[in-house]
């Protein structure tokens, strides 16, 4: 089984919206051009904002289709956005020239190479990018390359414990139609250390398997529909294609830890709901040697 390299799961998610994306769920920016948040970004954005004001260049560090990028353009002097995927990187460069921001760039880097010189930001944000990545570690050694001395950094990352909790399922299997593909989907929360792995086979549709399969009404209301089948019941002659991709996930210390082992000291740091879900609002402060 081949694992994808976490960007081309964003591409994945990408592929399998059933619309334009300028006009679907990554649309940042209402008919009127006007950037319209739900009020729970409207929330996260006040964040990275008060956080990161007044910074003399910011990087927003896997940027998606330009949150919380275009929310920083007058908060710091130089602002740019970097995200490994081609069709978030292209929607954020789409909202920038939409709004006129002039001083806000947008690149397409892996957050482990950044194309910046040593000490180029004084402020960084990233909205849930760690929780994104299989390690950390390479990506926040590569922020402490390009970060000034004194650099802050606003980070929001989901609270792993509520997938912990009494009851809270560990495993998940679905079925998913992804544009004209039959997936079976198989989601584990793992403990020790934290981590998501998400499994995805892509199953012969043509099949008299994937044609009962299909037959589930869940699929063509939904997209998806829960299924209690398991990879190794499946003839290995119908699985087209097997990947996973896994993410590293924290709790409050565990971030701390992660933080610290690359130099950066976390120096306030909260857990308040965000789309119905705790997240861990964190403060960072650089300590370069």
């Amino acid at each position: 089984m081949r694992q994808v390299p976490t960007w081309q799961a964003y591409e994945r998610l990408a592929a399998s919206e059933r619309r334009d994306l300028a006009s679907g769920c990554w649309q940042l920016l209402n008919e009127t051009g006007e950037v319209a948040l739900s009020p729970e970004a409207a929330k996260e954005g006040r964040f990275f904002q008060s956080t990161l004001d007044g910074r003399r260049s910011i990087l927003d560090v896997g940027c998606g289709p330009g949150f919380p990028l275009i929310l920083l353009a007058e908060h710091g002097a130089v602002v740019w956005g970097v995200d490994a995927s081609p069709t978030m990187s292209r929607l954020a460069r789409r909202h920038v020239a939409a709004l006129g921001l002039r001083r806000v760039g947008v690149a397409r880097a892996l957050a482990e190479a950044l194309p910046f010189a040593n000490g180029s930001f004084d402020g960084f944000a990233m909205c849930g990018t760690l929780g994104s990545l299989p390690d950390p570690g390479p990506v926040l050694a590569e922020l402490a390359r390009v970060a000034a001395r004194g650099a802050l950094v606003a980070d929001l990352e989901e609270d792993y414990r509520h997938r912990l909790a009494p009851g809270a399922p560990r495993l998940l299997r679905r079925l998913r139609r992804d544009q004209d593909k039959l997936v079976l989907q198989i989601v584990h929360y793992l403990i020790g250390p934290y981590r998501i792995r998400d499994e995805r086979y892509v199953l012969d549709a043509e099949s008299d398997l994937g044609k009962r399969l299909l037959a589930d009404p869940a699929l063509w209301e939904k997209g998806w529909a829960a299924t209690g089948l398991l990879p190794e019941r499946v003839p290995r002659d119908l699985v087209l294609d097997a990947s996973y991709d896994i993410a590293a996930q924290f709790d409050p210390t565990t971030l701390c830890d992660a933080f610290g082992s690359a130099g950066f000291e976390v120096v306030e740091q909260r857990v308040e709901e965000s789309y119905g879900v705790p997240h861990i609002f964190s403060v960072v402060r650089y300590r370069r040697p």
